[in-house]
């Protein structure tokens, strides 16, 4: 074969000027690129003088309100609010009845005022309770230098958090919350139903509004029981809800940069298990809450069997916006957290009777994990071994 066939077939033949020409172009070009990149980067991540911020509380504010559905807040309404005082006064007795007086001091107020809220008003109470939970934040705060990619950060955190309570406050139908993580009560009372959305869903599926009331606020109103009739309980919450924000930075130490952002973003080993016990307990409180609402429900109100029926349809008849929302928000979970919860409670009750389903308001080492909420004969071999 000729030179000139070996010179265009070899490998490592030599490329020509325009081939030359067109490779440098491209290693300049990526050259550029990454430096450009570089002081861009070095320019997000740059400390800067002002002090983080990693939530706007005033925005969440504004956004959820945007997003709530409600233009302005409901006039005061006297009858409205007798009539909530005229519910909770009537299940008082009922409820002391099926649960007993737990470990509360005698002559403690276990059941706060029931009162009916607008949605603006749920979203004002929950950013104040939201405000609460993150104060262990506010140490940490101090540590992280701000920059560029901080405040991107806080914006998406911000908007991530008006957008789901905006939303959440167009579906919420009640709430007992103890104000978890805060250094005083947010308010003189926190038992409260969102009246707007229960007049929807009675109106949308034709309920008894009174009776859909009652049955609401029985559920309610035993999560103030299990709280207040048993104050351990909020002190045992409120210590893994700190090591789920902060893990093991709040013992007074100066954390390093990587432990500090490691912390706040995936989180670490001891935040993981607090985690994993919140969900159990959550998942006892939701359980137990339905169980005492149908129990009493089934016995007390003429038409609970509507009410279950539309309660189960709320349930599993979700617009496929709907489940994307709950998905996206982790709020899946906190649904299931009331089915699993309910059998949990329902199979120790049935294996043991009431005797043995109490043994959970006894302290924290009774209460049940995970393993044992999605097992409950774990649950029941562990108490009966003791």
């Amino acid at each position: 074969m000729g030179g000139a066939a070996l010179a265009a077939h070899s490998p490592m033949s030599m490329p020509g000027p325009a081939a030359s020409t067109r490779r440098v172009g491209r290693a300049m070009a990526w050259g550029v690129a990454i430096g450009v990149g570089a002081v861009v980067l070095r320019e997000l991540v740059r400390p800067r003088e002002q002090t983080a911020l990693l939530i706007d509380w005033e925005r969440v504010e504004q956004i959820a309100l945007a997003r709530s559905g409600e233009a302005g807040d409901p006039p005061a309404d006297l009858s409205r609010d007798q009539t909530y005082q005229q519910i909770a006064a009537e299940l008082e007795p009922q409820l002391a009845q099926a649960l007993g007086p737990g470990s509360a001091e005698p002559g403690a107020r276990v059941y706060p005022e029931l009162i009916a809220v607008g949605r603006r008003q749920w979203v004002r109470f929950n950013i104040r309770i939201f405000r609460q939970m993150f104060e262990p934040l506010e140490g940490l705060q101090q540590l992280i230098p701000g920059s560029l990619l901080l405040n991107f950060g806080q914006k998406g955190l911000t908007r991530y958090l008006g957008l789901m309570l905006g939303l959440l406050a167009r579906r919420v139908l009640g709430q007992y919350d103890p104000a978890l993580l805060g250094r005083e009560p947010v308010e003189t009372s926190s038992l409260i139903l969102v009246e707007p959305n229960v007049q929807a869903w009675a109106q949308k599926d034709k309920l008894p509004v009174d009776e859909l009331r009652r049955w609401l606020a029985m559920h309610e109103m035993t999560h103030a029981w299990e709280f207040r009739a048993h104050p351990w309980l909020q002190s045992h919450l409120e210590g893994l809800l700190k090591q789920v924000l902060v893990g093991g930075l709040a013992d007074g130490r100066r954390p390093s940069r990587l432990e500090l952002i490691r912390t706040l973003t995936i989180g670490v080993g001891q935040q993981w298990k607090a985690i994993a016990k919140l969900q159990a307990v959550m998942s006892l409180l939701e359980g137990y809450s339905n169980l005492v609402m149908n129990d009493i429900g089934r016995r007390e109100l003429p038409h609970f069997a509507l009410l279950e029926g539309a309660y189960r349809r709320r349930q599993e008849q979700r617009t496929p916006l709907e489940r994307a929302f709950l998905r996206l928000t982790g709020l899946e979970m906190k649904m299931r957290q009331y089915v699993i919860g309910e059998k949990f409670c329902r199979d120790v009750r049935n294996a043991g009777g009431q005797e043995l389903l109490s043994r959970v308001w006894e302290g924290p080492d009774w209460l049940p994990t995970m393993a044992e909420i999605q097992r409950p004969q774990l649950f029941i071999d562990r108490v009966r071994s003791r």
